[in-house]
């Protein structure tokens, strides 16, 4: 029973395409306030992610970083508690909306709790 109610959890994915020399960092040691600090090119801190299920925004930004793609995979509760606040509109791409999560330090701990996986591609 345990294992059916696992598979039957939604998740969303969110991507992020982290600076050059940075992605196996950020895969073992999770984000760190110290990672974005208060200046260029982090001027708030925050952590800048594709929206759920679209890594068209990172990919973009993994063509300039090229260090991969981070895919953290957050259950659908906890995406819609602590991060769905927190979607922005990118811009626009083939007719349709494109969204950024912008996620502030003080939430690293919680996103930390998340499985993630750096992919190449």
């Amino acid at each position: 029973m345990q294992s059916e109610q696992l598979q039957s959890v939604q998740t969303v994915t969110i991507y992020k395409a982290p600076q050059k020399g940075k992605g196996q960092k950020l895969l073992d040691e999770g984000f760190q306030p110290v990672d974005f600090p208060y200046n260029p090119p982090y001027v708030d801190g925050s952590c800048y992610f594709a929206g759920p299920n679209d890594r068209s925004i990172a990919e973009e930004f993994n063509q300039s970083y090229q260090d991969g793609i981070l895919e953290v995979f957050i259950d659908q509760a906890s995406y819609d508690k602590y991060f769905k606040p927190l979607e922005f509109r990118y811009d626009e791409k083939d007719n349709c909306e494109r969204i950024e999560v912008v996620i502030p330090q003080s939430l690293f701990p919680v996103l930390n709790q998340f499985p993630r996986v750096l992919k190449s591609r």
